[in-house]
């Protein structure tokens, strides 16, 4: 049967929504949510609508269940305050994007965006939203599945080519000579895909995408072309890499979720945080030591309720220089303020002398005064996203110094193994398990 699914209350007389589900027509089930202010008992509802009424303690498990076993295209909400209020319909939309239906109310409309079928095996990595960490886990992911495959990288980002360009990470090293170049000719050369490239030495095609969407989806990118490109490529397992909360429009094999224990937990629990969490196998919270224990094992718990399956992973990054940084004296320029200071006193730990420090990489005017401002230093320690080329890369070509530029490695602080759990989820796309 295919056909509509409503979504009722016990706040409606049964005769109310019988005359609802009526004037709209082929609707083969309806889901309970609750309240008993105007019926007798659920049984009352099911005798009047002649129609499956599925109910239970967790209406998006019975809601799942419904729209399964129906073969549900549309699911109407006829339901109202006090039994729902936004963020339970925000839950129910996320649930329907998943399942590619339709859900409709009687002032909106959440349509899905169909999700296409990717030509190889594929993991995608999403984050819940920018400075997340999620390119230093995509770039990690990447490393660690090169033990058991040959992965490709497709990323999508606003500043991100035209028309999908390819770097080959595996047999070009990414100078910073060569990077200032690109920067030069006005090319963004911090995009995700030159980071991947350079901090995992895998191949890569970066896409430019414009416009995000509320459940994560751009509204222009050219992604469908760099898989086109992909297809014809030697490689075997296929990352897909979103850019700030949005993702490409491929079901992929499975799904890592990135978040941030400095996220705000109405981003996770409510809007379309459902949606991203509800689609990760393995959830990676980062920023846990800067955030402090308790405020990541909150943000762990919002995961866990939202997405009781996956598996979540508390990390902090620790910075990994590609490039030696022992006995230098070095300027450290970051992205994320919280995390100067662990930064600082890794790459002390490393042997270098840590002059100066900047948290203004994505602040263009701010950082160049703190540049301005550096003395004695053999060479400049960046990230390479945001102003680290246009900016960083060349101030520091034109005074002589060294530009090393470094990867933010993800480091469990729960006693469990992120690596292992990226293998074992890279053996069983790869398998066919998913």
């Amino acid at each position: 049967m295919v056909g509509k699914l409503v979504l009722i209350d016990g706040e409606h007389y049964p005769d109310v929504t019988a005359w609802a589900v009526e004037r709209l027509g082929d609707v083969c089930c309806a889901v309970f949510l609750g309240g008993g202010e105007k019926i007798g008992d659920i049984g009352e509802v099911e005798r009047r609508l002649q129609i499956p009424v599925y109910r239970g303690d967790d209406y998006i498990s019975a809601l799942e269940k419904a729209i399964v076993e129906n073969g549900v295209t549309e699911v109407i909400d006829l339901s109202d305050e006090p039994v729902v209020d936004y963020e339970m319909r925000f839950r129910v939309a996320s649930l329907c994007l998943r399942l590619g239906v339709a859900y409709r109310g009687a002032d909106f409309l959440f349509t899905p965006r169909e999700m296409k079928r990717p030509p190889k095996p594929s993991i995608a990595v999403i984050g819940t939203g920018k400075r997340v960490g999620k390119t230093a886990v995509g770039g990690f992911v990447a490393r660690t599945l090169k033990e058991i495959s040959r992965p490709l990288i497709i990323t999508m980002g606003r500043g991100g080519p035209e028309r999908p360009e390819v770097v080959d990470g595996e047999s070009f090293e990414l100078t910073p000579e060569f990077l200032a170049g690109l920067a030069r000719q006005g090319r963004h050369a911090a995009s995700d895909h030159f980071e991947d490239a350079l901090t995992s030495r895998v191949t890569t095609i970066g896409c430019r995408r414009c416009g995000g969407g509320m459940a994560g989806f751009s509204f222009f990118d050219v992604v469908d072309e760099a898989v086109e490109m992909a297809k014809t490529m030697p490689h075997d397992l296929l990352i897909f890499e979103g850019s700030g909360a949005s993702f490409p429009a491929y079901r992929a094999g499975a799904y890592i979720t990135v978040t941030s224990a400095l996220q705000r937990e109405e981003y996770l629990r409510g809007y379309f945080g459902p949606f991203r969490l509800s689609l990760a196998d393995l959830v990676v919270v980062t920023m846990a030591e800067v955030a402090g224990r308790e405020r990541a094992e909150r943000v762990a718990k919002i995961v866990r309720e939202v997405n009781p399956g996956a598996d979540v992973h508390l990390v902090t990054f620790r910075p990994r220089p590609l490039g030696d940084v022992s006995g230098k004296r070095v300027a450290l320029v970051m992205t994320n303020e919280l995390g100067i200071e662990p930064a600082r006193r890794h790459l002390e730990s490393l042997g270098a002398e840590v002059l100066h420090v900047s948290p203004n990489l994505s602040r263009r005017n701010l950082l160049r005064g703190d540049l301005a401002s550096f003395r004695g230093v053999d060479a400049v320690v960046v990230e390479l996203k945001a102003a680290a080329v246009d900016v960083v890369t060349l101030w520091a070509l034109e005074n002589g110094l060294e530009v090393i530029y470094f990867d933010n490695e993800p480091v469990n602080v729960d006693g469990k193994s992120l690596r292992e759990a990226v293998l074992a989820l890279g053996r069983s796309v790869l398998g066919g398990g998913r």
